[in-house]
């Protein structure tokens, strides 16, 4: 009868301390969170000679990138790209040179951009101005309304992100217009302008041209990506 007993005692003893074991596993091993797959953006950048320029020998420009980099993985749009596809292999980039839309934004078809509209951006960027001649007026709402039925003319109905910047090169009339767009459609607006202030940004010891070695050098590049990046990474 004792030896009944011992034996009894050591099975409801065993069956405690596995049920005790297997509570114990159980809480201190949580199941594993898994973080959740963000959907692959495409993101369009709409720009001018900053964002690409075809080589042109009489500027003495024998590049097939944004003007003027060293290199095209030196330009901007490249190393914004190279940030954009670590962020998820999956994400689309398309630059594009709106030069046209700068210098006839009153009259110009928007039709001309029709591929752009197919692309289906989930963010844009509009990262031109440049050559936007609006020294003379600080308020032009007609700038404004083109560039807003512009971004409506690309998202096609389509809900749709859109980040401004300022032009590299200060032009005061063109900021203003910018910061009003940014004000009344809730558009980030990323202040770029006071680089070219600075020549150390700018490529003028390469270029005999002036109007080519204006342009951001390879740290100009970088840091127009690196402030765009700030912003844009919050929407990927």
């Amino acid at each position: 009868m004792k030896y009944f007993k011992l034996n009894y005692l050591r099975i409801i003893f065993s069956g405690f301390f596995s049920l005790t074991l297997v509570s114990l596993l159980f809480f201190c091993n949580p199941k594993e969170e898994t973080t959740p797959v963000k959907p692959p953006k495409k993101v369009l950048i709409l720009g001018n000679s900053i964002t690409w320029h075809p080589p042109g020998p009489d500027l003495n420009w024998f590049g097939n990138w944004g003007m003027a980099a060293t290199a095209a993985e030196k330009d901007f749009l490249s190393i914004l790209t190279k940030k954009i596809k670590e962020n998820n292999e999956d994400n689309e980039v398309l630059g594009r040179n709106v030069y046209p839309f700068e210098r006839t934004y009153e009259t110009i078809n928007l039709t001309e951009f029709e591929d752009l509209k197919t692309f289906k951006a989930d963010i844009i960027i509009i990262r031109f101005g440049e050559n936007i001649s609006e020294t003379e007026r600080a308020e032009n709402p007609q700038l404004q309304v083109a560039i807003k039925a512009f971004v409506d003319y690309l998202a096609d109905g389509r809900p749709v992100k859109v980040i401004l910047t300022t032009p590299f090169w200060t032009n005061l009339g063109v900021n203003q217009n910018f910061l009003a767009l940014s004000e009344k459609n809730k558009w980030p607006l990323i202040q770029l302008h006071d680089l070219g202030l600075a020549n150390e940004n700018m490529a003028l010891e390469r270029f005999e041209n002036i109007s080519v070695g204006r342009h951001p050098g390879d740290l100009g590049m970088e840091r127009i990506a690196t402030r765009i990046w700030t912003v844009l990474a919050n929407e990927l």
